[in-house]
């Protein structure tokens, strides 16, 4: 009985120890994704049945460009396996098995249209770009970072699954992998490697950026430049589907969506 007396006292204080500890993982876990210097994501909130109506549209969107192309993937495949064995390039862009040919060149000849990798969490759930911004990776796909090394050249490109949580994939060039993520830290504001607005036109469907690139955007997503602002910060990606034009994404930091878009 005295040894009990003297026991539970001890498991006692060892419980309420580890719960300060818990306590202080849990806080710093929740502080984790506001880091000073970068922009916070999602800053401002969209209404949440316009996201919804967002995410749904282009889901079905994505859809109906892939069966009005139906005709033409033969031939487009053709196109991309030709170019791909004269480049010897054998990038593939994340869940296709083959990428369109001009994504493929795109990549190439705007790097600022690639990424790289700069940090991966100890625990593979989390990486972090050039530019600062940091990315949740699904649980799923967190054994794939095992492979990914430092300043390995990343593509983002939008994942329009209608049963997904993750918004995007993160392919790496050098693995030929990738992996669903969302952004939850921003790029540092303002800083070397980061990307801001400086004009809008919303009437033409125009963003200017900081670094004088102009891009034009899918008249589909005009609803969504509307809540877009000046100094909101951009991240780029690449739209990967077969048959539309407007072939590259931006990625508004603030408001956590993206339009896709076209060089001017």
């Amino acid at each position: 009985m005295l040894s009990k007396k003297l026991i539970l006292p001890s498991l006692a204080t060892l419980l309420l120890f580890n719960g300060h500890l818990i306590a202080e993982e849990t806080t710093e876990e929740k502080t984790e994704a506001s880091i000073d210097g970068h922009v916070s994501v999602r800053s401002r909130e969209m209404d949440p049945a316009k996201r919804e109506r967002m995410q749904n549209l282009r889901a079905q969107q994505r859809d109906d460009e892939e069966s009005d192309g139906k005709a033409d993937a033969q031939h487009a495949l053709r196109r991309a396996r030709n170019k791909m064995t004269t480049s010897g390039s054998q990038f593939m862009l994340a869940p296709r098995h083959m990428a369109r040919p001009q994504l493929t060149l795109a990549a190439y000849a705007f790097p600022i249209n690639c990424h790289w990798l700069t940090s991966i969490a100890d625990n593979n759930r989390s990486l972090e770009l050039e530019d600062g911004s940091h990315w949740e990776v699904s649980p799923s796909d967190a054994y794939i970072l095992r492979n990914w090394r430092r300043e390995d050249s990343l593509v983002i490109t939008p994942n329009y699954s209608w049963l997904s949580g993750y918004d995007y994939f993160i392919t790496n060039k050098s693995t030929n992998s990738y992996v669903k993520a969302n952004l939850y830290v921003g790029p540092v504001a303002f800083g070397p490697y980061s990307h801001w607005i400086v004009d809008i036109d919303y009437f033409g469907g125009h963003v200017f950026l900081e670094n004088q690139m102009i891009w034009c955007i899918n008249p589909q997503d005009s609803y969504v430049l509307k809540d877009w602002a000046v100094n909101d910060h951009v991240i780029f990606g690449l739209y990967d589907s077969w048959f539309s034009p407007y072939d590259h994404i931006l990625i508004n930091v603030n408001m956590d969506d993206h339009i896709r878009v076209k060089q001017y």
